[in-house]
């Protein structure tokens, strides 16, 4: 184990990872306090290579991330929506070989999501021996010794564990749906940065057009100076402050001050910024103002017909012995219900129906809700109580 702080060094390690083909990868990083999450240690494994990379001292990373971008070399992970994300700030580039031994789990087992700890345990029938640093301050120098140990031990075992289950899902064919999910996971994870953030306000849609344009230019001024001075962006004005101002449109300090909690020192120094951007957004067009987002208004029964199919996959689950969190969600069983019932499988196929999801579940559920099974319990002691039995010639 060592801790790599010179470049050349770095660029060494490099170069024995495109020889070696996969690696274990993970970070160490600090959130609260920056716009985006600052990079404190990366970890590698390999081949009889535990190295950590110290990006204080080391601070050209491009090469590993070309790396991680390309299509030759394995990068086996847990959880790593972060470690995705610098990929795609760094180089703008998406991985294209990697596996998630998260998501993996939750093919072959109901564990997902499962800690590190609980996976090397539940995979490995062994235990992490460094498991005490959990809420470390990562970007204090010099960092301990049992520091490091704790977060290369994040990446010691992960190839291992991925060894142990591509044979397990393979022997149980579910292999192209680990590949299929891998790919899903970076997708969406590249997919959240091109989100409108405002939309996802709280109190957004119920606003006014004419407030909402208001709400979105503040959220997108709030965004260019939390980029700017590197802080979160609620440090610069809360999210629910920012939507009560573009309710109030305030035009004068004073009326801005009426505003609970914009008093506040670290308010006070944009009052009158936050002002300019009000009296902007007050003088757009009246076409030009967002449109109000008019969702679709469905029958309360998607609520219980959600319910009864979240039995279904549940016990559906329960039998393939695979984790319903990964399968499907409340929203995602929603939004079958109202493809399949009521928008009469018209638009864009449910994520339940595609894919491995709709190999493991879709025809049950669809059968469901076509009125063809009929529940019994058949064990309540059973780890299966119960049966969904299948009767097409009921409709």
């Amino acid at each position: 184990m060592t801790l790599i702080t010179r470049q050349s060094d770095f660029d060494q390690l490099c170069e024995k990872i495109e020889q070696a083909g996969i690696v274990a990868f993970d970070t160490e990083f600090s959130s609260e306090s920056y716009y985006r999450p600052r990079l404190c240690l990366l970890q590698f494994a390999f081949d009889d290579v535990i190295a950590g990379v110290d990006p204080f001292e080391v601070t050209d990373l491009s090469m590993w991330w070309e790396i991680m971008a390309d299509d030759k070399t394995t990068v086996v992970i847990h959880g790593g929506r972060e470690e995705v994300r610098f990929c795609q700030f760094a180089i703008h580039k998406r991985p294209r070989k990697l596996l998630d031994v998260q998501i993996a789990e939750g093919l072959r087992s109901r564990g997902f999501p499962i800690s590190h700890t609980n996976l090397v345990n539940r995979v490995l029938n062994t235990s992490v021996k460094h498991g005490k640093e959990t809420r470390t301050d990562w970007e204090r120098r010099p960092l301990a010794e049992k520091q490091i140990q704790y977060a290369l031990e994040d990446v010691h075992h992960l190839i291992e564990i991925w060894e142990t289950q591509q044979q397990s899902l393979n022997e149980l064919n579910r292999l192209s749906w680990a590949e299929a999910e891998f790919e899903r996971f970076v997708e969406d994870v590249f997919a959240e940065e091109q989100r409108e953030g405002w939309l996802r306000l709280s109190g957004f849609s119920r606003l006014s057009r004419r407030d909402m344009a208001t709400a979105k230019a503040l959220f997108q001024w709030r965004d260019q100076i939390a980029f700017e001075k590197n802080k979160p962006p609620r440090r610069v004005l809360r999210d629910d402050l920012l939507i009560d101002v573009a309710k109030r449109q305030p035009k004068t300090l004073k009326d801005l001050n009426m505003v609970r909690d914009m008093n506040r020192r670290d308010y006070q120094q944009h009052a009158e910024e936050i002002l300019s951007v009000i009296k902007q957004a007050i003088q757009i067009a009246e076409e030009d103002l967002p449109p109000k987002q008019k969702g679709k208004q469905y029958p309360s029964q998607d609520e219980v017909l959600a319910r009864i199919l979240g039995l279904a996959l549940a016990n559906r689950c329960q039998e393939l012995g695979i984790s319903m969190p990964l399968v499907g969600t409340t929203s995602d069983l929603k939004e079958l219900v109202r493809w399949h019932v009521f928008d009469n499988q018209r638009g864009k196929t449910p994520k339940l129906l595609e894919g491995w999801r709709g190999e493991v579940c879709g025809k049950i559920l669809t059968d469901v809700l076509d009125g063809n099974v009929s529940l019994r319990v058949v064990d309540p002691r059973s780890e299966n109580p119960l049966s969904f039995d299948v009767d097409r010639t009921a409709s």
